[in-house]
């Protein structure tokens, strides 16, 4: 019974970090546990994804590290069959020699703070961007700079060129970039130290900064960041951080970007981005009170002082309604959230102060455990197929797929 136990103490380990377990029989060999997991081969997945973009439902690329000798090197896989194989794909010469730098021991595109992100618009058209660091300065790594990366291909990845956008600074200042409706849109900061929207058309570079009102920075707290959300011809825009959302826009079907009221506005402007299931419903989580700010008279009834609530929208963020309160209260919200269809909330989240994947099929009322494992990324590529990337506490990352709308979720080998 001992040895039973502890096999499947085993096997629910090995599963929960994406491993394999092959066991061999032979009789010559003595039993028990020991000789079991002598026995045994664990196989982690080749790629340790950081990023992943699908362009339809069968076409998808994955962003991220594999061995190579003693170090990780940056590698680029794509998937024409929903995620059931996986082919590597070049990368430039140059971005190798930036990302596989040798940093204390660890690749220059996983060192610190940098993160590179790949989006792909159809399967031709896409992107690397993000930030890696510089050169090592003498005397030690303390000083490390970082800097934006920007490359594209129009021809599914098989040549790439390098993009610079004149206008950004040398710091870290891509916060984000997403495609859709035959354009692709970059959110950076700008040399004034605002933001700055720029847009091209998908199948060239062609870069034009968008007329909008100014987008200012947060002024102190964490450092700042941004994001875009799309949805058909519509689109949403913030910027912010810990101290709440200091500029957003909203892109309406006409093509033009306009000035938009952030959802959690009047309950503390809290940063919070939108998830979108359609061009018209929208689901965000606000948090009741934000950096200085008491509990507000639009608060839901009932609602504490820095308890989370969800908020939904019909009309395409013009107004949105408050619905359930997540509980319990002291949970804490880090903004991986997605809405495959109206009423359905997939998202992380950490009662017991274990992040999960977790999932309510009927607007926040009821939720349950959808996948055991911290949540990094989540996106839908239509109302039942959606991809994940969880971040294990062995150090292990690996990336998960839905087909039923985010009610199961498979582990993908890469």
């Amino acid at each position: 019974m001992k040895l039973r136990v502890a096999l499947i103490v085993l096997l629910t380990f090995l599963v929960a970090i994406g491993g394999v377990l092959v066991i061999r029989e032979d009789a010559a060999k003595p039993h028990g546990l020991t000789a079991l997991i002598a026995s045994a081969k664990v196989s982690f997945p080749r790629v340790s994804p950081t990023s992943v973009s699908f362009d339809s439902t069968t076409n998808g690329w994955v962003l991220g590290t594999e061995s190579c000798g003693t170090r990780n090197c940056l590698t680029l896989v794509e998937t024409s069959n929903r995620g059931r194989t996986w082919a590597t794909k070049s990368l430039p010469a140059p971005l190798l020699a930036d990302a596989d730098r040798n940093l204390a021991g660890t690749a220059a595109a996983i060192y610190g703070a940098a993160a590179l992100n790949v989006r792909f618009a159809n399967e031709n058209d896409g992107w690397i961007y993000g930030t890696l660091p510089g050169k090592v300065p003498a005397g030690g790594v303390d000083l490390v700079g970082y800097g934006p990366i920007l490359w594209s291909t129009h021809d599914g990845g098989r040549t790439w060129r390098r993009v610079r956008l004149d206008w950004t600074p040398r710091d870290p200042s891509i916060f984000d970039l997403e495609a859709g409706h035959g354009m692709v849109y970059a959110e950076t900061m700008n040399r004034s130290f605002l933001v700055t929207l720029s847009s091209s058309p998908v199948g060239e570079d062609h870069w034009r900064i968008v007329p909008t009102e100014k987008l200012y920075l947060p002024a102190g707290g964490a450092l700042p960041g941004g994001s875009i959300v799309l949805s058909g011809s519509h689109g949403w825009l913030v910027a912010g951080n810990d101290r709440g959302v200091s500029a957003s826009l909203q892109l309406t079907a006409s093509g033009t970007w306009v000035t938009w009221t952030p959802p959690c506005e009047s309950v503390g402007n809290s940063y919070a981005v939108p998830a979108a299931s359609s061009p018209l419903d929208l689901v965000v989580v606000c948090q009741m009170g934000g950096f200085g700010y008491s509990l507000s008279s639009s608060a839901p009834p009932g609602a504490t002082l820095g308890s989370n609530w969800l908020y939904f929208s019909t009309d395409g963020g013009r107004s949105f309604h408050s619905g359930p309160e997540l509980e319990p209260r002291n949970i804490y919200f880090d903004g991986v959230l997605a809405s495959p269809g109206p009423g359905v909330v997939v998202m992380s989240r950490g009662p017991g102060g274990v992040d999960n994947l977790m999932a309510s099929f009927d607007g926040g009322r009821t939720w349950r455990v959808v996948y055991r494992g911290e949540p990094t990324f989540l996106s839908f590529t239509s109302p039942t197929q959606g991809v994940a990337l969880i971040e294990h506490r062995v150090g292990v990352d690996s990336m998960i797929m839905t087909f039923d709308g985010g009610r199961t979720w498979r582990v993908v080998v890469l």
